[in-house]
């Protein structure tokens, strides 16, 4: 199959000029020519060019002003500036900064300018291929961002989408990082509300005193800073869904307020008399035990049974395991896209070691340890190892111990050691200098703590 040809949009006033970087560039590509600005930026907005060879000077423009409107309105479109011997260096300089891509100087080089040419337009395909990636990942993030293909993440899956089906209360429980405000969202992508706003409220990040005014909104003067009338997230949700995040960190002397609105559907803005009504969707979440903060007294017993009318239990990922594999992939997919950089897999042993660790800070750590890996790591690589994984997770593995429970000692010992390899190269005569020991001996605790799958380099 014949690959598709890209579209080059040749403009200069110069008629010479256009005539021979169009004979120059039609056998690979399709070429448009425009020979004043207003004729430019029409077969911009009409044509959709990927790449623009563009005069630096129109008489019928300003200075740079037309490369900064197709910059800003057509951000997807490349540039490349025509310059001539007698243009300001400065004004090159400055078309860079706006965004062009690179610049060629008049007379041009026909070798020089194609190279340039092709390479401008393999950039714009990375780049779309990228927004493509991205927005398939995006696409994703509703019910198949919860990835995992074990029989905990199955049913969660199946509790969503019956909840979405209906129209009430959902409350999601779990620890910290295993996903809740994920399963919110989708929650809220599978509902008939899905074209409505998803409102994200993070309850204890709020100061006591402004939680009303954050919820409900303000009056312009109805207290001390407030110099303008303010939407409250209530409001701004519309039609959509409220995620009120961390419920169980809410001050108790606001809790009253909210289950007013959850009984009664109604609001009123702190400095207003007027009732408005709530008609978005409520979505809760926590990561406190809500019955021993019941018993406690910090947290109302009227309200909790409001809320619990539908909860849904995240699961910690050392629950399910055997879904590590599928989440990396998901997170690595993910991860290289946003960095602009090409897809890395995980090795094998990673893979492994993954699998035993406990995970305390669930999906959030997995995905935390992954970037920090990737941005860490040697770019050019295509393949996560686990030489570039921190140390502290390293240090879980005890292959040599029988399983037997570590000292606080050898943990630490284990850290170290790791520490020194990576900063060695994994090299263990270095690190025997590091660490002021014989060789034989650092061989023998890299067995012992179960680091054999270490390559020396």
């Amino acid at each position: 199959m014949t690959a598709q040809k890209r579209t080059v949009l040749v403009a200069d006033d110069d008629r010479f000029i256009r005539d021979d970087l169009s004979e120059l560039l039609a056998g690979e590509h399709r070429i448009l020519t425009a020979a004043t600005a207003a004729e430019t930026w029409q077969c911009v907005s009409r044509e959709h060019p990927d790449l623009v060879l563009l005069d630096i000077k129109f008489p019928d423009s300003q200075d740079l002003g037309l490369l900064q409107r197709i910059r800003t309105e057509r951000p997807g479109v490349e540039v490349i500036v025509l310059s001539s011997q007698t243009s300001d260096l400065s004004l090159v300089v400055e078309a860079i900064k706006l965004g062009a891509y690179d610049y060629i100087g008049k007379p041009f080089v026909p070798e020089e300018l194609v190279n340039r040419v092709n390479r401008a337009l393999e950039l714009h395909q990375a780049r779309r291929n990228q927004e493509r990636l991205l927005q398939e990942l995006e696409d994703r993030s509703g019910i198949e961002g919860l990835v995992g293909s074990s029989e905990t993440m199955s049913q969660l899956r199946q509790s969503i989408r019956r909840l979405a089906a209906v129209d009430g209360c959902v409350l999601f429980q779990g620890e910290s990082g295993t996903g809740k405000e994920l399963g919110a969202r989708a929650l809220h992508l599978l509902s008939r509300r899905r074209a409505a706003p998803f409102v994200v409220v993070n309850c204890s990040s709020i100061p006591e005193q402004l939680v009303e005014s954050v919820l409900f909104g303000h009056r312009k003067g109805a207290f001390t800073g407030a110099v303008d009338n303010s939407r409250g997230r209530f409001e701004a949700a519309e039609d959509g869904s409220i995620f009120l995040d961390e419920i169980g960190d809410m001050p108790l002397s606001q809790q009253s307020s909210l289950l007013r609105v959850l009984e009664y559907r109604r609001f009123t803005p702190v400095g207003e008399s007027r009732e408005r009504e709530c008609r978005a969707r409520f979505i809760l979440a926590t990561n406190r035990d809500l019955r021993e903060r019941v018993r406690d007294g910090t947290f109302r017993e009227d309200l909790f049974f409001r809320i619990r009318v539908a909860t849904v239990q995240m699961p910690p990922l050392r629950t399910h395991l055997e879904d590590i594999e599928g989440l990396v992939a998901c997170f690595l997919d993910r991860l290289c896209a946003e960095m602009g950089r090409r897809p890395v897999r995980a090795a094998p042993e990673v893979l492994e070691l993954f699998k035993q660790y406990d995970w305390p800070g669930n999906v959030r750590e997995l995905k935390n340890v992954l970037e920090g890996a990737l941005m860490l790591g040697e770019e050019h690589r295509t393949e996560l190892r686990i030489q570039d994984l921190p140390a502290e997770l390293l240090a879980v593995r005890v292959e040599g111990t029988s399983g037997a429970e570590c000292s606080p000692q050898e943990r630490q010992e284990r850290e170290d050691l790791v520490r020194a390899l990576q900063q060695s190269g994994w090299n263990q005569t270095r690190t025997a200098k590091l660490l002021g020991v014989h060789r034989n001996t650092i061989r023998a605790r890299i067995r012992y703590f179960g680091l054999t799958g270490m390559k020396e380099t």
